[in-house]
């Protein structure tokens, strides 16, 4: 049986598949929420219905016979469509979405964390959530409380915890898209810490501004250079088409 919160069943899918030889890391607002004590804060709280997952190509067959095993029905066409890049399941009892990216998050950039499935307990590590969320163009209100509770929670460093900014310039020293969008959101989130008292606004925008000058500083690669010439006369990134939830709302496979 599913159970019905949706941390319960995301943790009983990811436990479930351990045993099997299979990892799988939690990524979206339940992995925010799972890391950050600051998501609980009502100005940043937000429900966490449907589940993202990251897990490895090759185990893709694997993900498929957990996942129903389990009782989720499957997006049938979907799968089949994207077999060993993602794949999409539907807890139908209590109206929820399971979202499994394989190898690579594609929405607005491509980023691969397959080895970040390694790391961590339950969750991708902290910097590839933030970069899951400073790569969205359009944003939201539930991609800014990400932001927020996690420049609250985790400080920017060169090392091997916290945000690590190191890892994100170098990432934006090579890639003139990823580094502009990611730009705009960081600039775009300081227009947001108004709303934050003293203390809290300090601390946000100093860990903002810290990463921010990282990504200034490291040196660029001859291909950023020469993206940069077009600069943003041509789009640098990929707006994805919404995929519906055609199956909760119809109740059979779209």
């Amino acid at each position: 049986m599913v159970p019905p919160n949706a941390l319960e069943a995301a943790t009983q899918i990811m436990d479930t598949a351990e045993r099997r030889g299979v990892r799988l890391r939690l990524l979206g607002g339940l992995a925010f929420k799972k890391l950050c004590p600051s998501s609980m804060d009502p100005r940043y709280f937000r429900e966490n219905k449907d589940i993202d997952l990251m897990g490895k190509r090759e185990d893709s067959r694997k993900i498929m016979q957990i996942m129903e095993t389990l009782g989720y029905k499957p997006r049938e066409l979907f799968n089949k469509l994207n077999m060993g890049q993602r794949l999409i399941y539907y807890d139908m009892d209590n109206g929820r979405r399971v979202d499994l990216f394989l190898d690579e998050f594609v929405m607005c950039h491509r980023f691969n964390f397959k080895e970040n499935i390694l790391a961590g307990t339950y969750t991708l590590p902290i910097t590839q959530l933030l970069m899951t969320k400073l790569q969205v163009v359009e944003k939201t209100e539930k991609e800014y409380k990400d932001l927020m509770v996690t420049f609250r929670d985790f400080d920017v460093t060169a090392g091997k915890s916290g945000i690590r900014g190191d890892e994100i310039a170098d990432l934006c020293s090579k890639d003139w898209g990823i580094y502009t969008t990611f730009t705009k959101s960081l600039e775009s989130l300081l227009l947001k810490v108004g709303e934050l008292e003293e203390t809290e606004r300090q601390t946000v925008v100093s860990r903002v501004q810290k990463l921010m000058a990282m990504m200034e500083a490291a040196p660029k690669s001859f291909g950023w250079k020469m993206r940069a010439r077009i600069g943003e006369r041509t789009r640098w990134y990929d707006l994805p088409e919404s995929d519906g939830d055609a199956m909760l709302r119809q109740g059979a496979n779209p």
